[in-house]
């Protein structure tokens, strides 16, 4: 790392960047996303820092970037730091102009009385940009973008008024957090910038001289890391597995197994566990989502007593729900005793990305489905749900570094489309959960065949309406050889 940017890092983390270090502790970002770590420069408190922000803009300005006009800082923090850049700006090109736009526009002293063509003078502080002149845009972060956006169309609204337009060459940022955008496609929310403005961004520093920075200096990085699997653009996913690994969560010893779905009152399920607890066969228990927290220590307790065995919250419905639900969700699980979570991320890429960070940030396990066992489930099965939007559910998954996945273990055909969806992504040897057996009409060994060597089969009432629950149990697991 160059040693202007490790030395802006330095001073950074002596106010303004924020790093979480307990899982659960995140701050919100104008995306609507929880994100573990924030820069702030609205906390650069003190002389020392504002010089070294105002220094890093300025020299990434002049290095990078010499024909421009004009400098403005976007609302709010960017007018700050145009003031930082420009004393630092002034070393070099003493001349430089610069504005800001005011909130209200000014109605008194030399905005008294303004004509139509000069009213612009009563929207901005400093120099009142001209038709045809290059703006060099300020700001801290880019997340998504929403507030460059916006600020756009205010700087598009001056130039009606002075009746022509202003060109966009260049956009300064101090951090890129090299995040995707909103939307199943995962692309960079900046390359999506550029491509609709046409505007070049760049930035001091991005979010992997972050986490080389913390690494380097032993401070804690797994936070950043996980959330940066989740959400980070393809070039970020890329640079982390190449630092630190593909994330392989293995949920279950084995490699097959049943395993049984307790969808039943709790009385019955302590005799399910009684009866298959120490089965090899046998790879862990499927919870159903009965009453919250205390209810979910309850059942951890029950099973704790015959095995310990991964137990795995049937949380199909949580993936339905909206994005701000998953943290908490996801402690009280942890805090419970469960060990993975499954998703039907329905609710559309947004609440797919936060659960899955959420769950990772507590340590769970993460198993994600798309396609479902029943009949009018997907559009070409008379459904709602597009065949495409289903896979897509398991490509974002994939991306974001899951390895486990439900299938429909009564539609091999399924099957073979979502496992080719998934090794397009990157993930090479999936883990497949199957249910949709014995009432469904699908067979173990079948879907075994299709599914590969990793595969756990899915079993509900052909376990627990069983006479014999342990004979049951057993001739299923049969079937997996």
């Amino acid at each position: 790392m160059e040693d202007y940017k490790s030395q802006f890092i330095e001073r950074l983390h002596q106010g303004p960047l924020w790093v979480g270090e307990e899982p659960g502790v995140n701050r919100d970002l104008k995306s609507k996303r929880k994100s573990p770590w924030f820069l702030n420069v609205g906390d650069a408190k003190n002389a020392g820092l504002l010089r070294a922000l105002g220094d890093a803009y300025a020299g990434a300005l002049i290095q990078h970037y010499d024909k421009f006009d004009v400098v403005v800082g976007i609302p709010e923090k960017g007018r700050e730091i145009c003031s930082a850049a420009m004393y630092s700006i002034a070393d070099k090109r003493p001349d430089t102009l610069w504005f800001s736009v005011r909130k209200e526009a000014k109605t008194i002293g030399e905005a008294s009385n303004l004509s139509d063509v000069d009213k612009i003078k009563g929207m901005v502080v400093g120099e009142p940009p001209k038709p045809g002149m290059k703006i060099v845009e300020l700001d801290d972060v880019f997340t998504d973008g929403t507030a460059k956006y916006e600020f756009r169309e205010v700087l598009n609204s001056l130039g009606k008024l002075v009746g022509g337009e202003f060109e966009y060459p260049l956009l300064l940022i101090a951090l890129d957090r090299m995040e995707v955008g909103i939307g199943a496609e995962g692309v960079s929310a900046i390359d999506s910038y550029e491509q609709k403005t046409g505007t070049k961004v760049f930035s001091t520093i991005n979010a992997l001289d972050v986490v080389d920075f913390r690494r380097a200096n032993n401070l804690p990085v797994d936070r950043m890391v996980n959330y940066l699997r989740v959400y980070g653009t393809e070039l970020a996913r890329a640079r982390i597995v190449g630092r630190f690994g593909k994330l392989e969560q293995r949920i279950i010893e084995n490699d097959r197994s049943v395993i049984p779905a307790c969808d039943v009152p709790l009385e019955q399920f302590e005799e399910i566990v009684k009866a298959t607890g120490n089965l090899p066969g046998i790879g862990g228990y499927k919870i159903p989502i009965i009453s919250g927290k205390k209810g979910w220590e309850t059942w951890v307790g029950t099973a704790r007593k015959y095995t310990t065995k991964p137990l795995i919250m049937d949380g199909q419905k949580f993936g339905t729900d909206i994005p701000d639900t998953g943290q908490e969700v996801m402690r009280n699980l942890k805090e419970a005793g469960f060990d993975a979570v499954i998703l039907f991320p329905q609710s559309g890429p947004e609440t797919e990305r936060a659960w899955i960070y959420h769950a990772f940030d507590f340590e769970l396990k993460v198993i994600v489905g798309g396609r479902m066992t029943h009949p009018g489930y997907a559009v070409s099965e008379g459904g709602w749900i597009t065949d495409e939007g289903a896979l897509n559910m398991y490509r974002l998954a994939a991306r974001a570094g899951v390895n486990n996945f439900v299938v429909p273990g009564n539609k091999p055909e399924i099957i073979k489309q979502v496992r080719a969806a998934i090794e397009s992504e990157g993930v090479l040897n999936p883990i497949f959960y199957a249910p949709g057996f014995i009432a469904q009409g699908g067979k173990i060994a079948d879907t075994a065949k299709v599914a590969g060597e990793r595969f756990h089969g899915i079993v509900g009432r052909g376990i627990y309406e069983a006479k014999d629950i342990r004979a049951a149990a057993i001739e299923h697991t049969s079937q997996l050889i």
